[in-house]
C-alpha cells in the first residue's frame, strides 16, 4: 500500500488511535480454513530503505510507545507519498496491503 492511499483512507478516522500490526492472520489461505494465532504488534516509528524500489519500514520496536494515529500521519507527511509501506518484523518485511478498525485501534495488514 502507498503512503498517499493510506492517507487518503484515514481520513475521517479518530486521529488518537493506536496504530498496531495485525500478524499472522489466516497465512494458509482461506481454502484450508485454518486460522493462525493472531499477535497485534505495536508500531513505533519508520525509516526508509532505497532497495531497488523505494520504501517505508514501520518500525516495531517494543520498548518504545506505540504509535497514535496523527504521529503516524505526521510521520508519513514527511517522506515522499509514492514509496510503498513495509512492516520490519522478526528480522523480515511484511508487505501492507491495508487495515482495518476495531475500537480504538487501526490495524494494519
Amino acid at each position: 500500500m502507498r503512503i498517499t492511499d493510506f492517507l487518503a483512507m484515514i481520513a475521517d478516522l479518530n486521529r488518537n488511535a493506536l496504530v498496531l500490526y495485525e500478524f499472522g492472520a489466516n497465512r494458509h489461505g482461506k481454502r484450508t480454513e485454518e486460522v493462525d494465532h493472531v499477535q497485534y504488534i505495536k508500531l513505533s516509528g519508520l525509516h526508509t530503505v532505497d532497495a531497488p524500489q523505494k520504501q517505508l519500514m514501520l518500525e516495531t520496536a517494543a520498548q518504545r510507545q506505540t504509535l497514535r494515529l496523527w504521529e503516524l500521519s505526521a510521520l508519513l507527511r514527511q517522506h515522499q507519498l509514492r514509496r510503498y509501506m513495509y512492516v520490519e518484523y522478526q528480522g523480515q518485511k511484511h508487505a501492507l496491503f491495508g487495515f482495518r478498525v476495531e475500537k480504538n485501534l487501526v490495524l494494519l495488514g
